[in-house]
Order: structure tokens, then C-alpha cells, then sequence
């Protein structure tokens, strides 16, 4: 049955007043990660005290403390999210607890704890995401956020890229807060403005829209009774993202991303979808005359391109250095290079060197699992919006793990976050697809708890 054939009415107020908190925080989550820089940190914390950082970190702690105190119970919630977080915790700690710390500087240990503190936010989102969000409505008011998240993002590349007006230089200046890294959002890439958005990188914000453009599709979608400009105005914007981040990285997500995502739509979505995408690139072509011709260019002449040629040749030194660590690696977060010409560009390369064999194999199914798993709930389900949301998690969820041999995309944390996101959402509709097809879109009952 057609998705726009569906009718789909209003929450009422019962619902809305049975809606969890889970997804009040993780909005505000999602707004800190889109709107203020992750390179405005606290002095005293470092790099890891970023405005999403500190509130990932302090979901992390609530969530420990519900559990702690009994007003959780791990019992009543069953996904598959929880045993490869466990998994990848599993590994870090075993690198972390044989890292030799007698040849490691302080620097690097300081790198090995913050390491641990980014996979604590990521842990605190997604199981904050997959246990206590309670329905599609819950799930849906997520991915809103998400999408309009993306698009505020999108719409300061805007301004930079064609007008060369950098707003996110006045989100960086919170009260209490530093500028960790000075770079800057707007570089020349061939003959073309290249831009971050609110990112701290070009890359980071063109990779992070490529893995949301699924979900922006899926929210236009589903968003039946709302106008078309909210529908389609954040996939629009997030497009934009794409486009202006000039970035190889971000067109490789959007293919794999997309191609996924097409492949598992109903016939007549997919039909309309490829009747759009031309629309898409003459509209890109004609508001940025040169875009697609210059990202042409650079896959055309990639093997002659410096750039490529500086994600490759350090294969070698990665080599040399797993040999001396092979099983558990040199700790997590613990390699920092002597110049910026062995930075891996390649974020398994840099797996292999801090965590082994057991931790770049733990963590690549860290990456590819959730995408996996949405495909195979997929199937459970006959909710045809529910089948169209695990579609889109599962194309955001492959494009990371695909966009992570080009970049080393752990190091960012906006693509962090989305993921951690992504992989928490993957979860709780896990949780949903077992339901009945009506009770999927009702609450789940959760009874009030008694500290234990």
C-alpha cells in the first residue's frame, strides 16, 4: 500500500501526555550538537567539554543512576544495540587496561580518557534513545529534530558558501567556554568556497548530511499532515550541506547511503525518488554553476590527487606499528603522529593501531551490525512507516561504516553523535517491530517503579 494513501491522525492528549522525557532530552541533545560548535569547549575539561559532549555525558549518568537506583529495569527492554555497546566496551577496556603507560606521553593518556569519556556519550545517547523512547511518535519527534538540526546547519553553509558570512563565528562565543581549535569554516577548494556549516570540518558536515538525507526523506514522508515546505525544506537544506562541504567523503555517504535506502523503498516511492534526483542535481547546478563539475573532476583525477595519494601511502607505518601491538593495540586514542603526513585519514587504519585485531573487529561491527540488524527488523514489521524508518537507519548506518575508510570519522564529533543516535533509534524500533502493527504507534507501557 502506498505510504501517501495512509491516513494518519493527530496524537491525542492522552498520548501526548504519555510521551517520555527520553525525547525532550535528546532534542535538546540534538540542538546542542547542530548549533554550537564542538571546538567551544570548557578550558578545564578539554576537548571533550563541548555543549554536547557535557550533556551526552551527563545522559550517560542519568541513565547509570536509573538503572543504579531501580528506576530502570534492564529486564523489560530487549535490542540488539545493548550487546555491541557492550561489546565495543569490552574492547576498549581491554586496550586500556594493557596500554603500556610507561612509553605513552601525557598527552596521550589524556587522548586514551577522553576516548573513553566520547564512547560514554555514546553509550548514554543510544541506549537513552533505545529504552526510553516509548513509540513512532517518540521516534519521529527524534528524527525531526535530527533533520531540522541538519538544516540550520545547512542553511549557515549557505551564508558561507555564497556569501562568505561565517554566523557560526557568534555561536562560538558562549560565556564560560574557549575556542579549542581554530579552523576555519570556509577554505577554497578548486575555484569554489568550501565550507563547515557549524562543523568543525567541511568533511564533518558534508558526511553527517549525507548519512541524514535518508531520514530527512523518510520524515517528508511521514509528516503527511503537515505543509510541503515542512516536509521537504530540511532535505533541501541538508542537500546544500552536501553540496557546499565540496567534499568526496560526502558524496561517497549520500551514494551508499542512498542506494541503500532506494533499494528498500515501495515501488512507487523509489520511482518518484529517481524522477527527483535529476531535479536535485540541476538545482545544484544552476544555484552553484561549477559544484558538480569541480566534485567531477576530483573522483575523474583522483588517483593523481594529492589528497588520495595522502590517505594511501601511510598504510605501511600503520603496518609497522600494529606489528608491535597486534592483539589489543597501543591503547584507544593513543595515537597522535608526529606530523600531520601520517595522520590516518582512515579510521579502521586507526583502530588497528590503538585497539588490534580484537578491538578494529569489535568496532567494525560497532559500524556495520545496526545496519544489519535494521534490515533484519525490517522484516518483522508490517507497519509500512516503520519499515520506511528501519530503511533509512540502515542507509545512515552504512554510510558511516563506508565514509569511515575515507576519513577518520570518529575523530568528529558531530558525526559522533548522529550515530550514536542513529544506532539508539535502530534500537527502540527493534522494540517496536515485535509489537502488534496498531501498538506500535501507541506508547509502550512502562509501570511506575519503586526504588529497589
Amino acid at each position: 500500500m502506498a505510504l501517501a494513501a495512509l491516513s494518519r491522525p493527530r496524537a491525542t492528549a492522552e498520548e501526548r501526555s504519555s510521551r517520555s522525557d527520553g525525547v525532550l532530552l535528546l532534542q535538546v541533545f540534538v540542538v546542542l550538537v547542530f548549533v554550537f560548535p564542538s571546538n567551544t569547549v570548557i578550558k578545564a575539561v578539554g576537548a571533550a567539554g563541548y555543549p554536547a559532549g557535557l550533556f551526552g555525558a551527563l545522559l550517560f549518568a542519568l541513565f547509570c543512576l536509573s538503572v543504579l537506583f531501580g528506576f530502570h529495569e534492564l529486564g523489560r527492554h530487549r535490542h540488539p544495540i545493548r550487546g555491541v555497546l557492550a561489546l565495543v566496551w569490552i574492547a576498549l577496556l581491554a586496550s586500556y587496561i594493557f596500554m603500556d603507560r610507561g612509553r605513552l606521553s601525557g598527552i596521550q593518556l589524556a587522548s586514551a580518557d577522553r576516548m573513553l569519556i566520547r564512547f560514554a556519550v555514546i553509550t548514554g545517547v543510544a541506549l537513552v534513545a533505545a529504552e526510553w523512547l516509548r513509540s513512532l511518535d517518540d521516534v519521529m519527534r527524534v528524527v525531526r529534530a535530527l533533520c531540522w538540526g541538519m538544516a540550520f546547519c545547512g542553511l549557515v553553509a549557505v551564508f558561507q558558501y555564497w556569501f562568505n558570512l561565517d554566523f557560526a563565528e557568534y555561536l562560538r562565543q558562549i560565556p564560560g567556554f574557549v575556542l579549542n581549535s581554530d579552523n576555519p569554516a570556509i577554505t577554497a577548494r578548486g575555484s569554489l568556497n568550501r565550507v563547515a556549516g557549524t562543523a568543525t570540518s567541511s568533511i564533518e558536515m558534508g558526511v553527517t548530511a549525507g548519512m541524514l538525507i535518508p531520514l530527512a526523506v523518510c520524515l517528508a514522508l511521514y509528516d503527511r499532515d503537515k505543509s510541503l515546505f515542512r516536509r521537504w525544506a530540511p532535505l533541501m537544506m541538508i542537500t546544500v550541506g552536501v553540496a557546499t562541504s565540496v567534499s568526496r567523503s560526502a558524496v561517497v555517504t549520500v551514494v551508499v547511503a542512498f542506494v541503500t535506502f532506494l533499494v528498500m523503498l515501495p515501488p512507487t516511492q523509489r520511482l518518484a525518488a529517481l524522477c527527483g534526483l535529476p531535479i536535485a542535481v540541476g538545482g545544484i547546478f544552476m544555484s552553484a554553476h561549477g559544484l558538480i563539475g569541480t566534485l567531477a573532476s576530483f573522483f575523474a583525477g583522483a588517483s593523481n590527487d594529492p589528497s588520495v595519494q595522502y590517505r594511501t601511502h601511510d598504510y605501511p607505518v600503520a603496518e609497522q606499528l600494529w606489528q608491535a601491538a597486534p592483539w589489543v593495540g597501543h591503547g584507544p586514542g593513543t595515537y597522535i603522529p608526529s606530523n600531520s603526513l601520517n595522520i590516518f585519514d582512515n579510521q579502521y587504519l586507526s583502530w588497528v593501531v590503538e585497539l588490534g585485531l580484537v578491538g578494529v573487529v569489535t568496532l567494525t561491527a560497532f559500524l556495520v551490525v545496526p545496519g544489519v540488524v535494521a534490515i533484519a527488523a525490517r522484516r518483522a514489521t508490517v507497519d509500512p512507516d516503520l519499515r520506511l524508518l528501519f530503511a533509512a537507519l540502515a542507509a545512515a548506518a552504512f554510510g558511516a561504516a563506508t565514509c569511515s575508510f575515507t576519513f577518520d570519522s570518529f575523530s568528529f564529533p558531530m558525526v559522533v553523535n548522529v550515530y550514536a543516535l542513529v544506532i539508539g533509534l535502530t534500537g527502540v524500533c527493534c522494540r517496536l517491530a515485535v509489537l502488534e502493527p496498531d501498538r506500535a504507534r501507541a506508547p509502550i507501557p512502562i509501570p511506575a517503579l519503586a526504588p529497589t
